[in-house]
């Protein structure tokens, strides 16, 4: 930014009244250009525009109140497309990183750590940005503050973001977040080998001693398994587990007898006594939208021949004599539906313990 755009973002909105006709005219042009310039070097950046004078600031506000731009968060800014494109997840990281930047002294901690750190963070819970620091929270905020004492080596920097150690983040995670969402963490944590499950077996033992939420921490990672490829199946095995049924096997391949050589692989699976499996799908979009699926013509004959690539391996697994079972999310969080869907497909339940 050149010194003469930064004294123009500077001056107050009542002295830009004040210059009459062309010049003033030349001077908020000249500020929307290199608005515009700072859009695209912080959606490069991975950031939303955060205004650096009034007169920015000004124009931004104006912009967004004629749907020109979004406002993730307050006082922040994107392009619409930016905006509407972006994951639930990558907003939230945005945001965090944003506000990294205009406070350095935080340390982000808790749900908006771990997705810093690349965890399966379910997106109910992304709603609001953890972060330590001194002072008061106010209700109703979407900033949740917390009062930790973090030692040295409890504080890291993750992408140019000052947030609690991957260990210190786990172990708070853990020791706070209900069976579903712990799962999702701790699994993806496995998955991407950030952490092994005993390792943070031993994290909860040492760390979480006297916690409130240690039992419920220690249940989660005994569940734990580092196979769930995303958090929407980790969030599907938890409740299946919570609903008292077998846990499930994870990525299980079965043998295709129109393709001897290429086995199906199915998320879920379930081994009955008579040597047949359920395969139980979570369904989801992304499947149909690699390869660039949109709303054009190629996008949408992207979708059918992914749609069609779909039912072909289903019609496949089928042969093999499996019961296939598929289910959406929002099935998976309707557990009296789901319950009922996992029963009339024969899904195992787990033999209470004898007293």
């Amino acid at each position: 930014m050149t010194e003469h755009v930064r004294q123009l973002i500077s001056i107050p909105a009542t002295a830009l009244e004040a210059i009459d006709g062309t010049e003033r005219v030349m001077l908020l042009g000249e500020i929307a250009n290199n608005l515009s310039v700072r859009l695209d070097r912080a959606e490069a950046q991975g950031l939303w525009l955060t205004p650096v004078g009034h007169a920015e600031e000004v124009l931004l506000r104006r912009r967004f109140a004629k749907g020109e731009l979004a406002s993730p968060f307050r006082g922040m800014y994107a392009r619409c497309n930016t905006f509407e494109t972006a994951s639930i997840r990558e907003r939230a990281i945005r945001t965090i990183r944003t506000l990294g930047l205009l406070h350095p002294s935080w340390v982000f901690c808790g749900y908006s750590a771990a997705v810093i750190h690349g965890l399966q963070v379910p997106n109910n819970v992304l709603g609001s940005v953890h972060y330590c620091a001194t002072g008061t929270s106010h209700r109703g905020s979407p900033l949740i503050r917390h009062h930790l004492r973090l030692a040295p080596q409890d504080i890291v920097l993750n992408t140019g973001v000052r947030v609690t150690s991957l260990r210190k983040t786990l172990v708070d995670c853990l020791c706070t977040s209900d069976f579903r969402v712990g799962l999702a963490i701790t699994d993806s944590a496995i998955h991407w080998e950030l952490a092994g499950k005993r390792e943070i077996e031993c994290w909860i033992e040492k760390d979480g001693k006297g916690r409130r939420g240690i039992r419920q921490a220690r249940e989660t990672v005994a569940w734990a398994d580092g196979r769930s490829e995303n958090g929407g199946e980790s969030i599907a095995r938890a409740t299946m587990i919570k609903l008292g049924f077998v846990a499930p096997y994870l990525q299980v391949e079965v043998f295709d007898p129109m393709e001897p050589d290429n086995p199906k692989r199915g998320d879920f699976g379930w081994r009955l006594e008579d040597g047949s499996w359920v395969i139980g799908e979570l369904d989801g979009l992304g499947k149909y939208r690699k390869g660039g699926v949109d709303g054009t013509r190629n996008g949408l004959d992207a979708a059918i021949r992914a749609l069609a690539a779909e039912r072909r391996r289903e019609s496949h697994l089928c042969l093999s004599g499996s019961k296939i079972v598929r289910f959406s999310m929002r099935d998976v969080l309707d557990t009296t539906y789901f319950e009922r869907l996992l029963t009339a497909a024969g899904v195992p339940r787990r033999e209470e313990p004898s007293d």
